[in-house]
């Protein structure tokens, strides 16, 4: 399995926290950006569509008063009562066309009506047939009939004061290009005298209207995509597109927008134009009398979106920068967190190996600092411990070596001075049956024979203290009982015993241990108590086995309890510690020594494993 290094995951944490933080902020920030540069573009548009739109509106008003304006002048109802008398055809022979065309010509510079083409008067003698008509047109100048594209227009449908008409744009396919007129009627002869109503057109200037809305210059709040037009309720442009010349009534535009605004409605979208490309569209309707139409300002959304997309790059690469320089902070910063924990898990490897001089300067009061000086105060209790073990190990060892020496004097003592006299004796008698009569020889191996059952006899002894089989053959309690009998027969002692429980399942390790400690024990009382009598109590509940030991003699102090009895104490706390055990010596000057031992009888001491014994 890989080792990540605490460096790592640290840098890896914090370079996904940062990266995840960059992440949220620059979208919130892009999107928003974005939504506020398209509402930003969306304003534009609609400023330049109203301004547009109220440009178009006051063109049309200031035509409409124009006629108004013409129609109400007596010169203009003298020039139709000339034009037209009884209700016939003025022939006009001492009026050329060139003298009427001035006259119209000075009317119009006079009112400063430089939108208009004159076309020319219109008699009408009831509402359905006209009776006579004068035009002075270029190509239908003359006495001539209506010209077939204007038979279907309604001149007389207007709600306007004085009667004015607008008219939609017309394609007059006679000059190949659209036209649009207006309209008014002119009222002549006087009070008490029969009455005409005559009807004066005028042409309205396309190329007025497109001044309006074509706007070509990128300054303009338009760019190089952005344009300005008006859309008819037949879905044709009334104004020349910028992308498309020669457009009117030629383009069709049915967008949703146009849709819309021909409905009535005035909003803003994202839509595809007339040339199916992407657009943001602002759109309303044109609010002029007889005009169905909708107008639009609209910019190509690639256009629109390149500011968005330059804050984008920003957005992208100011975010590398600051991931970078995050990057570099959160390296240094690492490297000074896991610094101190790196030279930490050095040492504790060199602790590990035995160097327990080992100690690291504090450089910081926090945690890290916190944990570098409970690491020098580890290592110098492991140093203490270390030595006390080392030293406690060596009194084991020369206990050991001690206990082993003293029990070889032992033994050494008992061969020499039993056995080893017996067998003196033995030989001496022996060497004596070569001398003696026959009939004495029988009565000397009677002696030899007491001899030999003595040395068996110490034989048997001197086993049983080295390993007693009794404590196999009939168990604790009853090698407790020989052990106190013999010890009362050799020390006088009175030792009252007292045993509760079931022993016979015990492990031999816990057995030999036990009988080892008491032994142990009764050898201090003898040597060094004083004591007359002593009480045993064996107690087995459970999985819990006691023994309590207690004598009435002198007693010793309890800051002596490691030094009294040489290391008869030392050896017995290390039988019950490695029995995981508990031992409590309690003791008072002339009030006695108490000794409580207690050990868990856990499981794997039942598996009667075979040990050294001794």
């Amino acid at each position: 399995m890989k080792i990540i290094l605490l460096s790592e995951k640290l840098i890896l944490y914090f370079v996904l926290l940062g990266l995840g933080a960059i992440i949220i902020v620059s979208t919130v920030s892009f999107f928003g950006t974005k939504s506020a540069l398209l509402n930003r573009t969306f304003d534009q548009l609609t400023s330049l569509r109203i301004i547009k739109n109220n440009q178009v509106e006051h063109f049309f008003n200031d035509r409409i008063r124009d006629m108004q304006l013409l129609a109400g002048d007596d010169e203009t109802k003298m020039l139709a009562s000339a034009i037209f008398q009884n209700g016939q055809v003025d022939k006009l022979k001492d009026r050329p066309l060139e003298k009427i065309d001035g006259l119209v010509s000075r009317y119009l510079s006079k009112y400063k009506l430089f939108q208009y083409h004159f076309i020319g008067f219109y008699l009408f003698s009831d509402p359905e047939k006209s009776i006579g008509q004068y035009f002075s047109d270029s190509i239908f100048s003359g006495i001539q009939p209506l010209p077939v594209f204007l038979r279907n227009v309604d001149f007389h449908n207007s709600s306007y004061p004085l009667h004015v008409t607008i008219t939609d744009e017309i394609f007059d396919v006679t000059t190949n290009r659209p036209r649009m007129f207006i309209s008014t009627r002119v009222m002549t002869g006087s009070p008490g005298h029969e009455r005409r109503t005559t009807t004066l057109i005028m042409e309205v200037s396309i190329n007025a209207i497109d001044t309006i809305m074509l706007n070509n210059d990128p300054l303009s709040g338009l760019g190089l995509t952005g344009e300005t037009y008006l859309v008819g309720s037949d879905y044709k442009m009334r104004s020349t597109s910028r992308f498309k010349p020669g457009s009117i009534l030629k383009t069709v535009v049915k967008t949703p927008p146009v849709e819309a605004a021909i409905a009535g409605k005035e909003g803003c979208i994202i839509t595809f134009d007339y040339r199916n490309i992407p657009v943001l569209s602002s759109y309303n309707k044109v609010s002029v009398q007889g005009l169905d139409w909708a107008i639009l300002a609209e910019i190509d959304l690639k256009e629109a979106m390149i500011p968005i997309y330059e804050t984008r790059t920003r957005i992208l690469l100011l975010s590398v920068l600051i991931l970078l320089v995050f990057f570099a902070f959160v390296f240094m910063i690492s490297r000074h967190i896991t610094k101190p924990i790196i030279r930490l898990k050095d040492a504790t490897i060199k602790l590990g190996q035995g160097n327990y001089n080992m100690v690291l300067p504090v450089e910081s009061m926090d945690e890290i600092g916190m944990l570098t000086e409970s690491f020098n105060i580890m290592s110098r209790q492991i140093r203490e411990k270390t030595s006390e073990l080392q030293q406690e190990r060596f009194g084991s060892m020369r206990s050991v070596i001690d206990g082993e020496e003293m029990e070889r004097q032992r033994l050494s003592r008992e061969l020499h001075d039993g056995i080893g006299q017996l067998l003196i004796a033995i030989k001496l008698r022996l060497e004596g049956l070569l001398y003696q009569d026959v009939k004495d020889i029988k009565n000397s191996i009677q002696e030899l024979k007491k001899y030999f059952d003595q040395i068996i006899d110490e034989v048997r002894r001197i086993s049983n203290n080295l390993m007693p089989s009794v404590l196999e053959a009939f168990g604790l309690a009853i090698a407790f009982r020989n052990l106190f009998t013999d010890t009362e027969e050799l020390s006088g002692l009175r030792i009252h015993f007292e045993a509760k429980g079931d022993f016979d399942n015990l492990d031999n390790k816990v057995k030999t241990y036990i009988y080892r400690l008491t032994q142990e024990a009764l050898s201090n009382i003898v040597k060094h108590a004083e004591a007359r009598e002593v009480w045993v109590k064996l107690n087995r509940e459970g999985e819990l086995l006691s023994l309590m030991i207690r004598d009435n003699g002198k007693g010793f102090s309890p800051e002596n309890t490691g030094k009294v009895g040489g290391n008869g104490i030392h050896n017995m706390r290390e039988r019950v510690s490695l029995l995981d055990g508990r031992i409590e010596i309690r003791s008072e000057a002339r009030q006695g020594t108490t000794i409580k031992v207690t050990i868990p009888i856990i499981s794997h001491y039942a598996n009667n494993q075979d040990f050294p014994r001794g």
